[in-house]
């Protein structure tokens, strides 16, 4: 297993200038790595939500691992409207995960319930970056 570290919220601003906040666990090993994304409005640090997307054992797996709390839900900015802007803040995110420091450019999105539905809202805006999505309990 590998090595990890951990950035916690780290900034991605959208096209509308609102700054969303992640946390990015990475392994501490060089060569580009894929990103695997999600978008959730219920806290990036929740310990349930890090018990089931278990983002450290990912990390230790080979991934960027990137878990982003949605437009205005804990440490982003901005007002929270479900399902509003998560086509356009899913491409922006998307996008940005791409081009973060250690990334080959490829981007995988998971996760269950709403997080699923902001795979769908993402790939429906057609990211260039994004290559799977692992929609679970979602419609």
């Amino acid at each position: 297993m590998l090595d990890v570290t951990v950035q916690h919220d780290v900034p991605a601003t959208m096209r509308d200038g609102t700054v969303l906040r992640a946390d990015v666990y990475r392994p501490i090993t060089d060569g580009p790595r894929p990103v695997l994304l999600t978008r959730l409005p219920y806290g990036k640090q929740m310990p349930m939500m890090l018990a089931f997307l278990n983002p450290l054992g990912l990390a230790r797996q080979g991934y960027i691992v990137v878990m982003q709390d949605t437009r205005g839900r804990f440490a982003s900015e901005g007002e929270w409207e479900p399902w509003t802007f998560e086509a356009d803040d899913g491409y922006d995110s998307v996008q940005w995960a791409a081009a973060l420091p250690g990334s080959n450019g490829s981007v995988g999105m998971f996760g269950g319930s709403y997080l699923g539905n902001t795979q769908w809202m993402a790939a429906l805006s057609k990211p260039p970056a994004l290559q799977a999505i692992a929609p679970m309990i979602t419609w």
